[in-house]
């Protein structure tokens, strides 16, 4: 052992740690057994997280999205543990007793589990021998150069356990909120968060090139991405309508970090639609395997071939030789002229397994590619139709029927117009008519 480095002693074999923290001789580094069930080694200095289990089953003391609200249900409850059992398997438990994470059993007695000054736990044996120890800590950087103003990180300065601010005090950019930055309001909510790493932080190179920077000083490319090619950045700010930008020495703005915007709330579930009363007197459809191409306009035999012809052709996406097809079947009987989409739903069986039903109409008929009528048989937009060129047919057919899809994530609003394919030529590879 190194002159100046020693060990604390953590745990005998048969105890255990509870909510509670030991540090190494030194005290630059602590191992702490936390309230939420997570097992971490601290560097003190800067509070960066060496090592810890992912233990953490319950929530901590301190809410989550709010630091400063106190959660009662969470700081009464029961604490788990870190044992050292007598064989030398280094367990964490929660409250219930259940093996969260372990090192497994030792190949020979273990005597103590201690924290090195070196920034690492070890199991050791009565000879002091280690024979198991959790990743040394990185080197610490002391690079930090934090903006002198609050409002502008200029060239060779860095940002982490900050802020940047607009210049009319209404927007901030916070660095260091345990595993995240965010922009908000100075008096108002959050606009948006970006995920980073516990104790990561953003600098600005002396090359003007932002960057994203580990505790200890290894740099990554920031949450800009790569700037214009020989573009070099003068400073990052927030701009006083509420953007994070960086700058060139005259304020022109090279790039402005694009936050994924949050999920708009879900749309009011539309109430289901009552399957039509069947007509008296019209048959069922019949009960094929195949979805129904059914014939409703009897005025052009030609134009109902290609319509068949296109239905039942084989697809491929551009530059692939693979081919896909509809499972569908042209269904030409004159007992079905001029009926509506709603009369032809109503007649569809009640155990087929159509995910929707196919119309050839009027339109259908005049139209140059034969583009068809297509009827939802889902249960929540039953009776719903849309047209679709025969290329978007073959993805509809195959990806409701397998629910890959949803009627909705082809159908979208009622003014969408047309439904054209998503992947795949809007053409047959077979011939059709």
């Amino acid at each position: 052992m190194r002159p100046g480095y020693g060990y604390s002693l953590v745990l005998r074999p048969g105890e255990h740690l509870s909510r509670r923290a030991v540090s190494c001789p030194t005290g630059e580094y602590s191992l702490v057994h936390q309230h939420d069930g997570n097992v971490v080694l601290y560097r003190n200095a800067d509070s960066f997280a060496v090592w810890a289990t992912g233990t953490n089953y319950q929530r901590s003391v301190w809410q989550h999205h709010s630091p400063y609200a106190f959660d009662h249900d969470a700081a009464f409850g029961l604490p788990g543990r870190l044992a050292l059992e007598e064989d030398g398997d280094l367990v964490v438990y929660s409250h219930t007793g259940e093996r969260l994470w372990s090192t497994g059993p030792q190949r020979e007695p273990i005597a103590s589990l201690m924290v090195h000054d070196w920034g690492k736990i070890v199991l050791k044996n009565e000879q002091g021998h280690v024979l198991w120890e959790s990743p040394r800590a990185p080197k610490r950087w002391d690079g930090w150069n934090s903006p002198a103003d609050g409002h502008r990180m200029r060239r060779g300065q860095s940002l982490r356990n900050g802020s940047l601010t607009s210049a009319n005090g209404e927007y901030q950019f916070v660095v260091g909120e345990r595993d995240a930055c965010f922009l908000c309001r100075v008096d108002g909510p959050v606009l948006w968060h970006e995920p980073i790493r516990e104790g990561d932080g953003f600098a600005l190179t002396e090359d003007g090139e932002p960057r994203t920077v580990r505790p200890d000083g290894y740099a990554l490319p920031g949450v800009f991405g790569p700037l214009a090619r020989d573009a070099r950045a003068e400073a990052m700010l927030v701009t006083d309508d509420g953007r994070l930008v960086l700058v060139d020495e005259h304020d022109e703005v090279l790039g402005a970090h694009e936050p994924k915007q949050l999920p708009p709330e879900p749309p009011a579930k539309r109430s289901r639609r009552r399957k039509p009363k069947r007509p008296a007197g019209l048959p069922e459809l019949p009960a094929t395997e195949e979805v129904p191409v059914v014939r409703t306009d009897f005025s052009d035999d030609a134009a109902w071939a290609a319509t068949a012809a296109r239905t039942t052709a084989e697809y491929s996406e551009p530059g692939s030789d693979d081919l896909g097809s509809a499972n569908v079947v042209p269904l030409d009987d004159r007992g079905y002229a001029g009926l509506t989409p709603e009369q032809l739903a109503s007649l569809v069986p009640e155990d087929s397994d159509w995910p929707l039903l196919v119309i050839a109409d009027a339109h259908t008929m005049t139209a140059p590619e034969h583009d068809v009528l297509v009827v939802s048989l889902d249960e929540d937009s039953f009776g719903e139709t849309r047209r679709a060129t025969t290329g978007a047919l073959v993805e509809m057919e195959i990806n409701l029927s397998l629910a890959n899809m949803d009627w909705e994530d082809f159908a979208g609003d009622e003014d969408t117009g047309l439904i054209e394919p998503m992947n795949l030529e809007n053409r047959p590879r077979t011939p059709a008519a």
